[in-house]
């Protein structure tokens, strides 16, 4: 089969590989489309600690059960990927509800080759439920990829508790701002502002109907427009979508007396420290929150807001490309000229 095969940083190509063999109990999938992810990016640029050249990576796939020893995933069943594909069910945090932080987590493209190739075989231990989705007949497994990203987005203001009469700002446009804002719309937020200093991805960012104000800092005020459309009160939550520390600093003065900021951007390993106000977060009785992952059963559910077109995933998926293409797809993803790319392996 071909497969993208990483080697170490800046080193990967497409390349002719042993195709997998269907695991005894468990199943044979054939790739029809896989999401080109931020984090996967990162790898291919700089490694990451728990990939062991040469690895196959890409963890948001769809496609379809080809072989099967598992008689509760069949042979024809249409499916999405959950990348938590296992979890221990053992440690600490799968049995006190905090399953995202598992110590003994499989993650798909990770600890296992992954989708970006034309097969993935999964065993027994990873043929659940919670880590293989069944696909409604019909529906365009282009778009379900978006289900392992919205499913981080959605766990995060679930756990923030974003709720309905909310004002929202989200400082970033790319395709995890632009999710917030989607999602916090669902949960029946009043108003959701987007900062974003791009004026291509502000642009880009217009088609969702699920934001109502948009703004670029180089041209105005941040901080005033949200004074300004908030009577001088400040915002119930601010969502900082983008790895920039000053921005973190930035969203705790966009905020009304106990607000609360998400960091859902995570910085660079060599520069993540930031200067917070310390007072500014004491007398304003400030919440601050981080955002990481999803437990298993989040994923359902991301596939449900999807697959129900309460999320327009047609609204995201900007670039369906061939999976021989994945450099220029980074290439869309850096330039900001996509919001997500999906590859398609058979292209």
């Amino acid at each position: 089969m071909e497969a993208v095969v990483f080697r170490g940083p800046n080193d990967f190509s497409l390349e002719e590989v042993e195709t997998p063999k269907c695991p005894e109990k468990g199943v044979l999938i054939k790739v029809d489309a896989v999401g080109l992810c931020g984090s996967d990016i990162r790898t291919f640029s700089s490694g990451h600690k728990d990939v062991t050249p040469p690895h196959i990576l890409g963890h948001e796939v769809a496609g379809e059960v080809v072989e099967s020893d598992n008689a509760n995933y069949p042979v024809g069943e249409k499916v999405v990927l959950n990348p938590l594909i296992k979890l221990c069910g053992e440690c600490y945090f799968c049995k006190n509800g905090l399953k995202n932080h598992c110590s003994n987590k499989k993650v798909l493209g990770t600890e296992m080759p992954g989708g970006y190739a034309q097969y993935v075989a999964l065993p027994e231990e990873c043929c659940t439920d919670d880590g293989i989705v069944k696909a409604p007949e019909g529906f365009n497994l282009d778009l379900i990829p978006l289900a392992e990203t919205l499913s981080s987005v959605y766990s995060t203001q679930e756990f923030a508790n974003v709720k309905e009469g909310d004002i929202v700002v989200v400082i970033g446009a790319g395709p995890l701002g632009n999710l917030h804002s989607a999602v916090a719309k669902a949960r029946g937020a009043k108003k959701v502002i987007i900062s974003e200093p791009s004026e291509s991805r502000l642009d880009m960012a217009t088609r969702f109907t699920t934001t109502d104000d948009f703004v670029n800092p180089q041209y105005g005020d941040l901080h005033d427009f949200v004074m300004q459309e908030t009577e001088g009160v400040g915002a119930d939550v601010v969502i900082t979508a983008c790895p920039v520390g000053s921005v973190q600093v930035e969203a705790t003065h966009l905020l009304k007396p106990r607000g609360k900021v998400i960091l859902f951007g995570g910085l660079p390993k060599d520069n993540c420290h930031v200067a917070f106000d310390s007072n500014l977060i004491h007398y304003q009785e400030l919440v601050l929150y981080g955002g990481y992952a999803y437990a298993p059963e989040v994923f359902a559910k991301a596939v449900e807001l999807i697959t129900s077109g309460q999320i327009d995933a047609s609204q995201f998926v900007t670039h369906v490309i061939p999976l021989r293409d994945i450099k220029k797809g980074i290439d869309l993803v850096k330039t900001g000229e996509a919001i997500k790319v999906v590859l398609k392996p058979w292209e």
